[in-house]
């Protein structure tokens, strides 16, 4: 406790008038914790700013999970897209080789 909280040093009491002191403490000490529950003095700005951001942080994450899921859809279908080209393409090539001489024969003998 800071010495400009303390309470200044009193004449000595009686037995009566600490009593008195007691039950004015306690009902000071009372009155600040009821104070303390209405008005939440216990709570810290800090505390209601970061969760503030953190529901703020929360929305854009939700709304980054979409697009990542949309992102996901279209990389997907490029993919087997480019899966069926190649699959056609290496078919073709395949043909190619196959048939390839016998064309060039054909048309150069």
């Amino acid at each position: 406790m800071s010495d400009e909280l303390r309470p200044a040093p009193t004449a000595p009491l009686s037995a009566h008038g600490r009593l008195t002191a007691i039950e004015r403490d306690v009902a000071m000490i009372d009155y600040r914790l009821g104070q303390m529950e209405t008005r939440h003095e216990l709570v810290p700005t800090r505390v209601t700013m970061l969760e503030q951001r953190f529901e703020h942080m929360s929305g854009q994450l939700a709304e980054l999970n979409v697009g990542q899921q949309k992102l996901t859809a279209v990389v997907s279908a490029i993919a087997s897209k480019i899966t069926w080209a190649l699959a056609i393409a290496s078919t073709l090539w395949a043909i190619l080789q196959m048939f390839g001489p016998v064309l060039l024969r054909a048309v150069f003998p």
